[in-house]
């Protein structure tokens, strides 16, 4: 009889959960817990209030109510790991997400979020580890949420039809606010409003993510001393928008294939003192936008195939740039006005254009002469359009040709005193 009973309880164990009981087990376990969750689906919402490890085996799913956050961390410590986590709220007035954080120093490791408004949002909470998630935005409302005759409807391969969501209305894909001292690392977002957003968070470390066919895939305000190394941001209204701070270092990464009517690989609205090294800019709208931004290093980038290289506003001074290589581009620069408040070189190393260059007779490496670019049509282009159309033609590569070898009058034009003719 012993045995038989002991059986049972076993059997009993290997069961999957019912939602109550999950959150009864959440609600019973001692700090530092591990409560290992067997395949199978469970209802949330859930709450964690003390430190514990969430851990689900075979991608268990943990479905919202649809009305508030699937997950809601409010405890110091806590870790969720190895689950898909759907249908949350859709609210953002109350930043409903797959994974609310108001806990310091969470792990939210491993996880498939989608049907969520926000994928992730941490709220005032600071050393979370957010590694290896894979976060879709919301596409397509529920039927309950659906207006067709306000919102419209588009066709989707598992549905006769649903109710399209408008980019604006989704959540971002992980949301920072007021916070510091997080690593984001690994992780994919697709199809969201913002890729990730920082608001007012320091000190934090993003590393390897992929972000795609989003809004902004970085954007970014307020928030300083931020490192970003070898992300990919391709296929989005603007790779990156970072603004109002101070402090940015990036390195490695890739700004792709971004591309619409006012599409930029990496805008600086407003940025100072911060370094941009070894990123590539490629095949945007507008490759690097600095708009009243001070004090940066732009140094080692690759800049090509983009529409238009690098704009530079009025208001921005005191950059330098550096073995950049400017090549391939359409327009390689666009200027409000004559550039001469920024540093076209650095210990006497400019940077490439892409154009046979000017005389290198002791075979340094930098050409004897210095390099003028000239904003070729730039401000008929810019307010007609039609103007555009004989970009890349034969006169106006003459005509760059002509003004990169001396000052052509009339012409908004940079110098670069010490143009590169290979890699430095």
């Amino acid at each position: 009889m012993k045995r038989l009973f002991l059986c049972l309880a076993l059997l009993a164990t290997a069961l999957p959960l019912t939602a109550a009981t999950l959150q009864e087990r959440i609600d019973a376990a001692a700090p530092g817990d591990v409560i290992e969750v067997a395949p199978g689906t469970y209802a949330g919402p859930l709450v964690i209030r003390q430190a514990l490890t969430l851990r689900g085996h075979d991608w268990p799913l943990i479905e919202g109510d649809g009305q508030s956050s699937v997950i809601h961390i409010v405890g110091t410590g806590v870790t969720i790991e190895g689950f898909r986590i759907e249908h949350s709220g859709l609210s953002l007035s109350d930043d409903e997400a797959g994974v609310f954080i108001e806990g310091d120093r969470a792990t939210v490791r491993d996880n498939r979020i989608q049907r969520v408004l926000h994928g992730i949002y941490v709220k005032g909470a600071s050393y979370a580890r957010l590694e290896e998630n894979v976060i879709d935005g919301l596409i397509y409302l529920p039927p309950a949420h659906a207006d067709v005759l306000q919102q419209g409807w588009s066709s989707r391969p598992t549905e006769l039809c649903t109710v399209a969501l408008d980019t604006a209305r989704r959540g971002n894909g992980i949301h920072l606010w007021n916070s510091e001292g997080h690593q984001i690392r690994g992780n994919t977002i697709r199809n969201t409003r913002d890729g990730i957003y920082f608001s007012f968070t320091h000190h934090t470390w993003v590393y390897r993510n992929t972000v795609e066919r989003v809004r902004y895939g970085l954007h970014y305000m307020y928030s300083d001393g931020n490192t970003f190394e070898e992300n990919d941001f391709t296929q989005n209204a603007a790779g990156a928008a970072i603004m109002y701070s101070e402090g940015i270092r990036a390195d490695r990464n890739r700004f792709f294939n971004n591309r619409g009517q006012r599409a930029y690989g990496l805008l600086l609205q407003s940025v100072d003192d911060s370094s941009f090294t070894r990123n590539a800019v490629t095949g945007n709208t507008i490759g690097l936008y600095l708009e009243n931004s001070q004090r940066n290093l732009l140094e080692g980038n690759d800049v090509a195939r983009n529409y238009v290289g690098v704009r530079f506003s009025a208001t921005s001074a005191d950059n330098r740039l550096t073995a950049n290589r400017f090549e391939r581009n359409l327009h390689p620069v666009e200027l409000d006005q004559g550039e001469r408040l920024n540093q076209w070189s650095v210990d006497g190393v400019g940077n490439v254009w892409g154009t046979a260059g000017s005389p290198d007779l002791d075979g340094d490496g930098v050409g004897d002469w210095p390099h003028y670019e000239s904003d070729i049509l730039g401000p008929k282009r810019r307010e007609h359009a039609l103007v555009g159309l004989v970009s890349g033609s034969a006169f106006t590569d003459l005509l760059r040709f002509v003004a990169s070898r001396c000052r052509v009058s009339g012409l908004p034009v940079i110098e670069d005193p010490h143009p590169v003719q290979t890699n430095p």
